[in-house]
């Protein structure tokens, strides 16, 4: 799995906590890559109605309240059409692991998959991001924020 989902969560975590203008050069250094992978995301989290751009103001918002944002629909978000799990298609049919694997497979992936999705549904931006300050503070790390 690329870690597309986790730089999506970082822009996200970034973006509400900031009081600076964000843009994906400032992003980029924040998540320690380039402004175009950054650009990248974003796009497709602008597709999936989760941000907005802004001219000037305050450059990149988010359109849902952090507090209604759930993890499930930022993962759908990166991810719009892949699954999770995927069986190959390559299986030599005429071998005994081949020609079953498939079918053994299909219910151990879609029950993963499914519990996957029930935790990130069950869990908002904002719950990260409460769960980060918690980690912050345990931390010795002060008061001022993360």
């Amino acid at each position: 799995m690329d870690t597309k989902f986790s730089i999506a969560l970082h822009i996200l975590v970034y973006i509400e906590e900031t009081d600076n203008i964000v843009t994906s050069e400032l992003l980029a250094k924040s998540v320690g890559t380039n402004a175009s992978h950054i650009r990248k995301i974003l796009a497709l989290l602008k597709d999936a109605n989760i941000i907005e751009s802004q001219q000037g103001k305050k450059g990149i918002v988010l359109k849902i309240k952090s507090d209604k944002l759930t993890l499930d629909k930022i993962y759908f978000g990166v991810y719009p059409e892949k699954e999770l799990l995927h069986v190959h298609d390559t299986a030599n049919p005429d071998c005994p692991v081949g020609a079953i694997i498939k079918e053994a497979l299909l219910p151990i992936f879609e029950t993963s998959e499914r519990q996957l999705v029930l935790s990130l549904k069950s869990k908002t931006l904002k719950s990260l991001i409460e769960d980060m300050y918690k980690i912050y503070m345990k931390k010795g790390e002060g008061q001022n924020g993360i």
